[in-house]
């Protein structure tokens, strides 16, 4: 193989005269800050590429100019965009130019800070470096021209000119500016809080502070970076830190606050440590809730400034020593909701003495951000520590109802303990844009929802009875019929036999969640619709006249979690606390409050509430944590904390003497069994290792799995009594929906196919002859089986007859 060669053509170099004016300017500015604390790349100041360099010194000259000009009274320059986007701020101070470098970021990095130059010195010597980049004349400049055309020659044509005269006409720096000197500001809290943070800060007041406020959100770390010192008052202990960057501290302060705040509510250990703004910065909370808070000044000293002194500093010198140790003071025993009130109380000082000195900075990105997270530290705080929990006193009324509604459970008959279901194909039906999530088995009908229409289908012969052009909503069937929620929020019930709007009202339209709701249908209530509405509201709506009987206010609505138990319905919103409503006014009977927020439906069986506190959204967080209740009077019976290695899903699964826990962890579907009277842990198991669904039939769960098992474990001790395997189908044809249809003492399973299983020992009795997949199962009360696909297409059928034997 031959070798290659390189050849370079060496008549074109880049111009040194370019790379030494530039290189001049920089080292003039920058003077000090290579070796200052963080540490600069070489590679970053100055640039690397040359290109760079004409618009880089075109920039500084339009700033300056902008400056002396009294435009502005600051500027930033970026300095380069890759690897890191350093950048060079400018502020003029009377005739005077004060040069920050600085990185911004989560943690910014300060490089250099507020070094003095005379304005008209630092004008002079960019225009000199300006001049050295102009065209030559004559033959040489023509010669140069022609070599660098495809570089910035053109740029240098039309910018440098103008950049040049504008800075030249801008100058001198004029005297009559005010020399803006900083001054000390203080930023104390108000109220009586137990973990008291302050500061003063040398601030300047720019001279468009009495401006109006500007239209635009803008980011501008530059102008939030100013030094001051920082006390920290715990009990009778304080700690000073005497130069820091205020701004930069507070944010990643109350970002730490708000972790911290997180870990402690799911009981989990956190720990950070970090250098931010000249000090060291450092949470430790263990898992049994103490909070350790470290501060202190890095080992390395601070960065050079030819400004004002920092405060309380007696060192002569404006550079720390480099060797000098570390020094950290550490508050052992610190309350986690204390610190997070004290941070509250430090950051909204701090926001209102940054405005009241600039009005300007009301629209300052970095600001605005630092008071949302501010914001969500106080709801936070107060969700957490809210104790507004309610018992309810008089509960007999309640559990009297309950009684009386409650029907005795006749025990299911054994009809397929000798014989096996048979099942014939009925009739088929196609569907466009099938709305699995709208179709119902009601009656004698089927009703199926698409994007455009409903339809009404016959059950047993499959015939459209009729077919209403209606869009796509979220549908809900009710004992007097289909109740549809538009997006708009507009609320209409259709009559099942002819598809006509019986009723409709106007709600407030449902926005960034999901719509749920419940059907209140008993004997002795009034037959409601109760739905969640707007942001944070639950309207009940009667069904007969369409008119809201009562609203109900949460703290928050996320994702509303209802359960009706007799009289009561039971809410989970998201926030840390459970209420129970009373179904006929909306009053709150009970409160139930906790650190975690309930956001998975709540089981009731009897005289029993079991609920799930924690969301359960990343596995490995753990936190969460199962309450047994009284459902009648809120009381707690007993709590227990779940593994944390596992999160949970869905409602607990409640057997004679157990309470099953589904969770999800990194090994798959797992079930958690405990003792209903104790919380004691019976078992802890992985039962699958896919995602699967659920069902508690008497003593034993059925898990459905996504891989294609069929697996039945003992709740009582978590042994697994039978599994089957399904052969056949590919991976993707797996349902949408995996959960079992009991009906009759027989479990339907959808798989590839349905499948009919015994329940008790997994006896397999029978498998439904469809090429659909189940996306979608209904079964009746007869045992026929309905299919619908996602494709578009439902099938039904029919129970053959079975044998039995005549003793």
């Amino acid at each position: 193989m031959p070798g290659l060669s390189l050849v370079a053509d060496n008549t074109r170099c880049s111009p040194e005269p370019e790379r030494t004016s530039l290189h001049e300017v920089l080292d003039f500015l920058l003077e000090g800050a290579r070796n200052a604390p963080p540490p600069l790349d070489e590679a970053a100041l100055p640039l690397r590429a040359e290109t760079e360099a004409l618009p880089l010194l075109c920039d500084l000259a339009e700033a300056a100019a902008e400056l002396a000009s009294g435009r502005r009274a600051r500027a930033v320059v970026r300095l380069r965009l890759d690897p890191d986007a350093w950048e060079l701020g400018l502020e003029r101070v009377g005739r005077d130019l004060l040069v920050t470098v600085f990185h911004g970021g989560d943690v910014p990095e300060i490089a250099l800070h507020e070094r003095r130059f005379d304005g008209d010195a630092l004008s002079a010597r960019l225009l000199a470096a300006l001049d050295r980049f102009a065209p030559r004349r004559g033959a040489g400049a023509r010669r140069d021209a022609a070599e660098n055309d495809a570089d910035h020659h053109g740029l240098g044509e039309h910018r440098l000119p103008a950049a040049r005269r504008s800075l030249a006409a801008a100058l001198p720096f004029s005297s009559d500016e005010p020399a803006g000197e900083p001054a000390i500001v203080g930023v104390e809290p108000t109220g009586e809080i137990p973990i008291v943070i302050a500061a003063e800060a040398l601030l300047r007041t720019s001279p468009g502070a009495a401006l109006a406020q500007p239209a635009v959100l803008r980011a501008d770390l530059f102008s939030l970076l100013f030094r001051g010192k920082v006390r920290v008052l715990v009990g009778e202990e304080a700690r000073e830190l005497p130069d820091v960057f205020i701004f930069p501290f507070a944010e990643q302060l109350a970002a730490l606050s708000l972790e911290s705040l997180d870990a402690w509510a799911r009981r989990q250990p956190y720990h950070r440590r970090l250098t931010v703004g000249g000090a060291i910065l450092g949470v430790r909370l263990h898992s049994e809730g103490a909070l350790s808070l470290t501060l202190g000044v890095p080992r390395v000293g601070r960065v050079p400034t030819d400004g004002p002194r920092a405060l309380g500093s007696g060192r002569g010198s404006a550079f720390a020593a480099a060797e000098e140790r570390a020094q950290t003071w550490t508050f052992p025993a610190v309350d986690v909701a204390a610190l997070a009130q004290g941070v509250v109380a430090f950051g909204r000082a701090l926001a209102r003495s940054l405005v009241r000195r600039d009005r300007g900075q009301a629209s300052n990105l970095r600001l605005f951000e630092f008071r949302a997270r501010v914001r969500e530290l106080a709801e936070r705080l107060r969700e957490l520590t809210r104790n507004d929990a309610k018992i309810n006193v008089a509960p007999e009324t309640y559990r009297a109802f309950a009684a009386a509604a409650a029907r005795p459970q006749a025990a299911a008959e054994d009809t397929f303990g000798r014989t096996r279901l048979r099942f014939t194909a009925r009739w088929v039906a196609a569907i466009p844009s099938l709305d699995l999530r709208a179709t119902f088995l009601c009656g004698d009908v089927l009703v199926v929802g698409s994007t455009r229409e409903l339809t009404c289908i016959d059950r047993r012969t499959g015939e459209c009875l009729w077919r209403k052009q209606a869009p796509r909503a979220v549908s809900v069937m009710t004992p007097v019929g289909l109740g549809r929620l538009l997006p708009d929020g507009t609320l209409q019930l259709h009559e099942l036999s002819t598809g006509e709007v019986a009723w409709s009202a106007r709600l407030s339209p449902r926005v960034g969640a999901n719509a749920s709701g419940a059907v209140v249908s008993a004997p002795g209530l009034p037959r409601m619709l109760i739905v969640s509405e707007g942001t944070r509201h639950l309207a009940a709506v009667d069904l007969y006249s369409g008119e809201v009987r009562w609203r109900y206010a949460a703290r928050r609505g996320e994702n509303f979690r209802l359960r009706r138990a007799g009289k009561l319905v039971v809410v989970g919103s998201g926030e840390p606390a459970l209420a129970a409503l009373d179904v006929l006014s909306g009053d709150v009977v009970w409160r139930f409050c906790d650190r975690l927020p309930f956001a998975s439906p709540v089981a009731v069986d009897h005289d029993a509430l079991f609920a799930v506190a924690g969301d359960g959204a990343f596995v490995g967080r753990g936190g969460a944590r199962l309450h047994h209740l009284d459902p009648w009077s809120g009381e707690a019976r007993w709590t227990v904390d779940l593994p944390r290695h596992v999160a949970p899903v869905g409602a607990p699964l409640l057997g004679p003497e157990t309470v099953c826990v589904v969770t999800h962890g990194r090994r798959g579907t797992g079930l958690v069994g405990l003792d209903r009277r104790t919380g004691a842990t019976r078992f802890d198991l992985t039962a699958c290792a896919s995602t699967a669904s659920c069902l508690m039939v008497d003593d034993v769960v059925v898990v459905n799995s996504e891989a294609g098992e069929i697996i039945g474990v003992g709740a009582q001790d978590g042994a697994v009594r039978y599994r089957h395997v399904i052969a056949g189908g590919v991976e993707g044809d797996r349902p949408r929906r995996l959960e079992p249809v009991l009906r009759s003492g027989a479990l339907f399973v959808p798989q590839s196919e349905v499948h009919v299983v015994r329940p008790r020992d997994g006896a397999l009795l029978g498998k439904v002859p469809t090429d659909l997949i189940p996306d979608l199962l209904r079964v009746d009360e007869r045992c026929d089986v309905y299919v619908a696909e996602e494709s578009g297409h439902l099938a039904a059928f029919a129970a053959a007859p079975r044998l039995s034997l005549v003793q």
